[in-house]
């Protein structure tokens, strides 16, 4: 009874160390580092597969700055993040890898292992420095709202070079990992540095999504790059500016009657029938790529009027400019429809639905793109 006693714990033992080394071998995906300004802190790995991001693992920075987390091995490519402090820095891994992170010369996190998790990583680092820089700017904006329009063109202007460096990546390699982090990331405050209402940026979504469904067929990533896909080519057809917006403010409008290049009186309340853009923009100062966007997107949305109001002095100036647009042009040589709608700055846009509700006040879509 002895022996069968010892041999039955010997056979537990081997069985169930077995097991604990089974176990340690399949956590072989290793995210490690060296912070050394985090000692002491805890770190965190997060999937980033979701909308939400879902805490993995963590681990405390030991006194050296250095930190280890084993994770289960990746069977199909996925995204994760590290975060620690106000750091964090987005990699994906497709096979059993190993990824080191340490601390670049801006306090920003970087990394070693495949090519793919360092241009994620690289991206999202981007995508930080930009949201710093807006949330840097919201907060000027609250000590100084009377430079708001300059504001405005600042924040534009970095999403613009934050979208610079999403595009290359983008239409270098429309399959890569990064590929999918920049057509899918949002900035603060919910910016959206890609329009899938215009043309180019939606023809740039169905590249990725295509190559990606022939690539990775049936991954969870390829899937939400088709649906989304499906998603923006139904809005794309059967959104109406107006009509579905959110209304933020319940009121009708003020109507105007101003002269056009023919100088015709022409009355905002004689187009209510149909959903309106109120515009308030000088047109002898915008540029010529505006106004070509503004008059391909009105061509193409025959279910919607401009009432464009400029304030020239210069009235034949002003005439002979607006001859060339198809929308309502009219001019405030003496200003007044700017105190009548209480413009703070000027372009300034207001959305009317076939109601003549107001739906949208000063919203930000012109110097973006139709």
């Amino acid at each position: 009874m002895k022996i069968a006693a010892r041999i039955f714990k010997l056979f537990t033992f081997v069985f169930l160390t077995l097991i604990y080394v089974s176990c340690q071998k399949e956590k072989t995906l290793t995210v490690c580092g060296v912070l050394p300004d985090a000692a002491g802190k805890m770190v965190y790995v997060d999937s980033i597969t979701s909308s939400v991001p879902i805490c993995l693992d963590s681990a405390v920075v030991a006194n050296d700055g250095s930190f280890n987390i084993s994770l289960k091995p990746v069977k199909r490519m996925a995204f994760f993040q590290v975060r620690v402090d106000s750091m964090y820095g987005a990699f994906c891994a497709d096979s059993t890898e190993k990824i080191d992170f340490m601390e670049g010369t801006h306090g920003e996190l970087t990394l070693t292992g495949d090519d793919y998790a360092i241009e994620v990583c690289k991206l999202s680092q981007q995508l930080r420095a930009t949201n710093d820089y807006i949330n840097t700017l919201m907060l000027a904006f609250d000590r100084s709202p009377e430079k708001k329009e300059l504001i405005k063109n600042l924040i534009y202007n970095r999403v613009m070079r934050y979208r610079k460096i999403a595009d290359s990546i983008v239409k270098e390699n429309p399959v890569s990992p990064a590929a999918y982090y920049a057509i899918t990331s949002k900035l603060i405050y919910g910016i959206e540095p890609y329009d899938f209402k215009d043309e180019d940026d939606l023809l740039m979504l169905a590249v990725v999504a295509n190559r990606w469904d022939i690539v990775r067929h049936g991954n969870v990533y390829s899937n939400s790059l088709l649906e989304k896909l499906a998603r923006e080519q139904v809005n794309k057809i059967n959104k109406k500016v107006g009509d579905d917006m959110l209304f933020s403010e319940k009121a009708t409008f003020v109507d105007l009657n101003l002269p056009n290049a023919k100088h015709n009186r022409v009355s905002l309340n004689s187009i209510k029938n149909k959903n309106v853009i109120l515009l308030f923009w000088n047109l002898r100062k915008m540029d010529h790529e505006v106004l070509e966007r503004i008059k391909s997107y009105y061509i193409s949305n025959p279910d919607i009027e401009i009432y464009h109001v400029s304030f020239d002095q210069d009235v034949k100036e002003f005439d002979k400019m607006a001859a060339h647009y198809p929308w309502i042009c009219v001019n405030d040589v003496d200003g007044k429809s700017a105190l009548t709608y209480d413009l703070e700055v000027t372009p300034s846009v207001f959305l009317f639905n076939k109601r003549g509700n107001i739906v949208g006040k000063n919203v930000p879509f012109i110097g973006y793109k139709f």
